[in-house]
């Protein structure tokens, strides 16, 4: 199992940006992309811009911060 800590770019908006963490990074693009989280709905399509995995999840957790 992996962590996520992610970037996302706007595609409408290319000076847009968003980082998170998560499990899962197919599944999270897909809600963000959905507009199903109400802090990048605003701003789809995104696409992932760099991700970095971890196998610790404090570890990424520490990175996000």
């Amino acid at each position: 199992m992996f962590f996520y800590v992610y970037i996302l770019q706007s595609a409408q908006d290319i000076e847009r940006f968003y980082e998170g963490f998560t499990e899962d990074l197919r599944s999270r693009l897909i809600h963000h992309n959905r507009g199903e989280s109400v802090h990048t709905a605003k701003h789809t399509p995104w696409r992932i811009k760099s991700y970095f995995a971890f196998s610790n999840r404090q570890k990424a957790i520490d990175f996000e911060r």
